[in-house]
């Protein structure tokens, strides 16, 4: 196939500015091992769209890392605006004007539009534009500002991350591969808005594989390999042939593989009627030695059906493998009977990010891998070999994680899968996605290769181009359908002008029906725990106070009210640390160590005393906090393996101070907690205000949406200028606070020095968040909802004895109140995720 004769020159001729927005200087970048940049200079004028290319792995993606303050560079200089960035990190390079639209996205999923718009405002403290209805429909972005992030398609999201970007007017815009999850009418659309933000004065770094759009948009090109500058060039001085040999470093050609076409070939896979979320009823099928593409406009159910072939959201039709029909499909039963699929989401589905190249490779062996079970390095290691110089995966060491692989490189290494185990069927989707010539050439050869072998081949992609050039047939899809289908493809034409033609449906219309239902799940899901804690509470309150009236004394419901306070103070702290994404297991420790501080500096509420403990608590805080966040933060140890550590520490230190139950606490401690309005104690209205405030914060402030965000996704709250170590570090903090504020309130109820009393503070605390709504991944959870987990707990334990239960049963409840409520809460995930996924 002819790439130029596909290539137009329609970049602009107007005079480029001669205002320099960006200047990168001499830089060097390295990491262990490579270095990444080496002495690089490329700059972009105002005014002006400059492309930078090469291969996955050539150092693009490093120096636009560099040029947004993610990476600190090793020597040269970066100047945006005229300003040097130092070492200011991707804050200070915003402020001057830098932003950059990463082909991952820095979008936060489980937030809305809105949300995320706001976030990357409130980073570098603009706001955001006042009516965000009108700026997404002057670029008529197919999404609204209430639709959750989650419930937007690839291209959609793609769209999203530009457009929030260009709100900022920014002086120099970087784009990472912008079109690479758009089809050709979501692409157009993006180059109409590049060439607008240029013409507005926006100097454009473009980072692209695609070089027909390159050719299309670029006023200059700059050539990269191997972390070094091979050349610019001006619009119209370079052919196509040229810039890929500069880029790989050898002469190539853009030529699709040669094969031999099958005859006649036996049919590998057959869909008869298969239908399920967002696509069917398809019927389709595979011969051996084809290669069957899919195609259509994003949207249209291209990815569910090859999700639905292995028993993903599947609800109808069959699904038959060399003439056997599957039973029950599912991704396990699919793979046994020899269907091989590979992700187009590589970092989320396709990939173990923390394992090895070698087991990411070899992950599909089976029985070859070793005996009984086994998986042995001596079969594993000339297997992957093989494999790794058949599909030339760079990669330093088979042993290092799979994420330190360029994109190009992971996409082989999961193809090596299908490669080493010859399955009867191999679905790809994407097969290309965000990778570079090289790679893209050996991709085409290894599915050429698995045609040639008999292997039936089953495409997806958005570029029509790629399946015109390797397809024997094409299937074009619309409305989750097939509409028609291609035999022998001549162009990439004759394919877009099928789906064009064929369909009326947009993403946008698919989005908006998915986040109907959505909103809604997600609205209940904020305030479930609320809502069950206290119905639970009310229950259990009726139910106790019917067997017996000494509950509804004033006394009891006080009591019950005072005992709830230790809980509740170190429930809020845990519940602020959980949602930003973090853990800590020492708050017990840290409980019983403030204990045994107060029984040696609190004997009586005089000034004296009071300053003594206060002076001694505050440092217990700072040293405990100081020592969670280097063991976490700059030590990257994991949090509960760092905050076990820090719990032997501190009960050690307790344990030293008093080895044995003594030491007066003042009385009047007590007596000041006990203090209130009827059975209400003052300090039980002060922790409900805190709750109330604390959820208001969480839900309706810049920072509180930043901790929400941390949590989530907190590579993404770094991208968009955020410090999230400093969130992080402010999280480990609280969690201290807290459990020293919630040991002064069971210090009061202890009267004296017990190096172990707050242990058992631990377990309830976890069910305390846990109860309202918080997860161990972070980002969720409600204040009022912890403090009514603490509530809860509390009622129990209260109720018991006056139930006439055995102590242990308390326990026991505790635990199966929690099973009950997660369970139900994993249940309203489920049917929230269901949402999100229906068409």
């Amino acid at each position: 196939m002819d790439t130029t004769a596909v290539l137009e020159d329609t970049a602009p001729t107007q005079q480029r500015s001669s205002t320099t927005a960006l200047e990168v200087i001499g830089v060097t970048k390295s990491f262990p091992g490579v270095r990444a940049l080496d002495s690089v200079n490329f700059d972009c004028m105002e005014g002006e769209v400059h492309a930078l290319v090469g291969e996955n792995g050539s150092g693009k993606s490093t120096m636009i890392k560099a040029a947004s303050g993610v990476y600190d560079i090793d020597e040269g200089r970066i100047v945006i605006g005229g300003e040097e960035l130092g070492r200011g990190g991707v804050q200070r390079s915003r402020r001057l004007g830098l932003i950059t639209a990463y082909q991952d996205t820095s979008l936060v999923n489980e937030l809305t539009v809105a949300d995320n718009i706001a976030l990357s405002f409130n980073a570098i403290g603009e706001a955001k534009p006042p009516d965000l209805i009108r700026y997404l429909g002057r670029f008529d972005l197919p999404f609204r500002q209430t639709d959750l992030v989650a419930a937007l398609g690839p291209g959609a999201r793609q769209l999203l991350e530009v457009a929030r970007a260009m709100a900022h007017r920014p002086k120099v815009l970087m784009l990472d591969e912008p079109t690479a999850a758009l089809d050709m009418k979501l692409a157009e659309k993006l180059e109409e808005i590049i060439r607008q933000a240029r013409d507005d004065g926006t100097a454009i770094v473009y980072v692209s594989h695609r070089l027909a759009e390159v050719r299309r948009l670029a006023d200059r090109l700059t050539v990269i390999r191997d972390g070094q500058i091979q050349g610019t060039y001006a619009h119209s001085d370079w052919a196509v042939e040229e810039i890929v040999e500069l880029m790989v470093g050898a002469p190539t050609s853009l030529e699709f593989p040669d094969r031999t076409l099958p005859t006649e070939p036996a049919t590998r896979l057959e869909l008869k009627g298969l239908e399920g979320q967002g696509f069917g009823p398809v019927s389709l099928t595979v011969g051996s030695g084809e290669i069957v593409g899919i195609a259509g406009a994003e949207g249209n159910g291209q990815r569910q059906l090859l999700r639905g072939i292995i028993g993903m959201d599947l609800s109808g039709g069959s699904v038959a493998v060399e003439g056997k029909t599957l039973s029950r499909v599912s991704p396990s039963s699919a793979l046994k009977s020899g269907i091989s699929f590979q992700s187009g989401d590589r970092v989320k589905e396709s990939i173990f990010p923390g394992a090895s190249v070698l087991d990411n490779a070899t992950s599909q062996l089976g029985e070859e891998s070793g005996p009984y079970g086994t998986s042995l390095t001596k079969r594993l290691l000339p297997a992957y070999r093989g494999a790794s110089k058949r599909l030339n995966i760079v990669a330093a060491s088979p042993y290092m994680p799979v994420e330190g692989l360029s994109g190009g490189n992971q996409q082989k290494v999961v193809l090596a899968r299908p490669w080493l185990r010859t399955p009867e069927v191999l679905i790809v989707d994407e097969p290309t996605q965000g990778v570079d010539a090289r790679a893209r050439l050996d991709i085409y050869a290894t599915l050429t290769s698995a045609a040639q072998a008999g292997v039936g081949v089953l495409v997806n992609s958005s570029d029509s181009s790629e399946l015109a050039g390797l397809c024997d047939r094409v299937y074009v899809m619309s409305r989750g359908v097939v509409v028609e289908e291609i035999v022998k493809p001549e162009s990439e034409g004759q394919i877009v002008r099928s789906f064009v033609a064929a369909t009326d449906v947009s993403e946008t219309q698919v989005s908006l029906r998915e986040n109907a239902g959505l909103r809604w799940f997600d609205r209940l899901a904020v305030h479930t725990p609320i809502i069950v804690l206290l119905i639970l509470i009310a229950a259990l309150a009726l139910y106790t106070g019917s067997r017996t009236p000494v509950f509804w004394s004033t006394f009891n419901l006080s009591s019950w009210l005072i005992l709830t306070l230790p809980l509740a103070f170190v429930a809020l702290a845990q519940q602020y640390n959980l949602i930003s994404g973090l853990f800590d297991i020492s708050i017990g420790s840290v409980m019983s160590l403030t204990v045994v501080i107060l029984s040696f500096t609190l004997p009586d509420m005089s000034p004296s005393s009071l300053l003594k403990s206060f002076v001694a608590l505050a440092a217990a805080v700072v040293a405990v906090g100081a020592f969670n966040s280097v063991l976490i933060e700059t030590l990257k140890v994991t949090p509960i393996v760092a905050t076990v550590a820090s719990l032997g520490v501190v009960q050690g230190v307790a344990i030293w101070l008093r080895p044995e139950y003594g030491g007066i606490i003042a009385p009047q401690l007590n007596t000041m907690f006990a203090q209130g309005i009827a059975f209400i104690p003052t300090t039980f209205i002060l922790v409900t205000v805190l709750a109330v405030v604390l959820e208001w914060w969480l839900y309706k402030s810049r920072r509180g949406l930043a901790l929400r965000a941390t949590g989530l996704r907190s590579d993404s709250a770094l991208r968009v200028g955020w410090r999230v170590n400093r969130i992080r570090t402010g999280a480990l903090f609280v969690s201290v606070l807290g459990a020293v504020v919630g040991g002064v309130v069971l210090a009061s109820q202890a009267g004296a020095g017990s190096n172990g009393v707050g242990s058992t503070y631990a377990l309830p605390t976890f069910a305390a968040v846990f109860l309202g709504g918080a997860v161990m991944t972070g980002g969720r959870g409600s204040f009022v909802g912890a403090l009514l987990g603490a509530l809860f707990l509390s009622l129990i334990n209260n109720a018991v004895p006056l139930l006439g239960i055995q102590p242990a049963w308390a326990q026991i409840l505790n635990g199966v109140v929690l099973l009950v409520a997660i369970a139900a809460y994993a249940g309203l995930d489920k049917a929230r995720l269901r949402a999100l996924r229906r068409p």
